[in-house]
This record gives C-alpha cells, sequence and structure tokens, in this order.
C-alpha cells in the first residue's frame, strides 16, 4: 500500500537514544529495535503521514512523563529494508516532512482523498480515483457537460 506511517518507540543502537520512529513504507521498513507497544498508536499503520506525525507527539509526550530523566526524540525516515535509525528532528522540520509527505501522495482526482488501496479509472481519462463510486460520478459528471455542450 503506497502511503503507509507505522509509529514505534526505538531504543536505537549502539548510542541507547529514546526516539519515536515514523517510517515511511510501513512495517517493512521500520528499524528493528523497536519496543513492545506500551501507548496508544504504536505500530499503528497510517495513510497520511501528518496523522502519524501526531501520533508519534503523542507518544513521545506519554513516554516523556514516564521516563523525565530520559531526552525523548522523534524521527521520521524510510529505512529502504535496511536498519538506519532515524535522527531526531525538531517540531517544525517533522511538519514540513509531514506535509511534505503527504503532498507527494497519490490522491483522488475528483474528492482529493488519499487513495488507500486499489485505484480506479476511467478508460481514455488520464486520472485515479480512490473507489468506484468517485470514477462513476466524475464520469457521470464528463458525461453531463459533454451532454450539455451538444
Amino acid at each position: 500500500m503506497q502511503g503507509t506511517y507505522v509509529v514505534t518507540r526505538q531504543i536505537q543502537w549502539p548510542e541507547g537514544k529514546q526516539v519515536v520512529e515514523i517510517s515511511a513504507g510501513g512495517f517493512d521498513y521500520t528499524n528493528p529495535d523497536a519496543l513492545v507497544a506500551k501507548y496508544p498508536g504504536e505500530f499503528g499503520e497510517f495513510c497520511d503521514p501528518r496523522e502519524a506525525l501526531k501520533v508519534a507527539f503523542d507518544i513521545a509526550e506519554c513516554w516523556q512523563k514516564d521516563e523525565p530523566e530520559k531526552k525523548i526524540g522523534i524521527g521520521a525516515g524510510y529505512t529502504g529494508g535496511y536498519t538506519m535509525p532515524f535522527e531526531p528532528a525538531d517540531r517544525g522540520d517533522l511538519e514540513q516532512w509531514a506535509q511534505e509527505e503527504y503532498e507527494n501522495l497519490c490522491k483522488c482526482d475528483r474528492c482529493r482523498e488519499i487513495i488507500k488501496g486499489d485505484q480506479y479509472g476511467i478508460y481514455g481519462l488520464d486520472a485515479v480515483f480512490c473507489s468506484e463510486y468517485c470514477a462513476e460520478e466524475m464520469y457521470c459528471e464528463i458525461e453531463g457537460e459533454a451532454e450539455a455542450s451538444v
């Protein structure tokens, strides 16, 4: 599934940094040092990186309350299937990352929602849709415009 983001807590090896990581690409692209889920949203799979980031902020806040003597960071990235701990970033950089990721996701040409699964199309039209419904509605709109111009 395109545009899948997984949120995990990590104790990065060998430095021991405690980082909430947002891994682009799904479960196969998370780093291997993930801790067991303790907070809501951990190991959650999100289609919208902005939603994943919000959950990561919530998890980091909870983790920080439980371990006030530690520094909890948040990092985001793509491992490519390898082990590649993400460097913690500041809030502004993470929000910019999430927005850029969101803007680059494939969206339905009718409703503008993120396409989360199969894509649908209309023969002869260079467009993608999130559902048969959106494709059919667009087809009806196009046919209605064609009939109105005759």
